[in-house]
């Protein structure tokens, strides 16, 4: 029978590398600390359900997955390509975004030069 320690440590190790995290990338993702994700790979610390969920979200999987007894590279790999293509949708979105802003802005700029001209007109 394995350790659930042992296998929560390797399970969490196995998908960060998957992903080409560090432990701080991951521990960014997470919201928690550097030290704490090193503690868990190192079957130091366990950490609590809130704390399992967010490195589930974080490396976006079931929380489920973290104690798999055995994990397919199979599986490993769509998850990877879920996340990739959710990371990437945000990103372009993001990038959508600030094109849209910027553009506010320059409309915002023309339109502010264009009642200064009036106002000065008028005086």
């Amino acid at each position: 029978m394995t350790n659930i320690r042992e296998l929560l440590a390797s399970n969490l190790k196995s998908y960060r590398v998957a992903r080409g995290w560090s432990q701080a990338k991951l521990a960014e993702k997470a919201g928690i600390s550097t030290q704490y994700i090193g503690m868990i790979e190192t079957k130091v610390k366990f950490p609590s359900s809130n704390m399992l969920q967010k490195l589930a979200t974080a490396l976006k999987i079931d929380p489920a997955e973290l104690f798999y007894n055995e994990i397919d590279t199979e599986t490993i790999r769509i998850n990877i390509q879920k996340a990739v293509l959710e990371d990437f949708g945000e990103a372009f979105c993001s990038m959508i975004n600030n094109y849209v802003a910027e553009k506010v802005r320059e409309l915002d700029k023309k339109d502010n030069a264009a009642t200064s001209e009036m106002v000065n007109l008028i005086q």
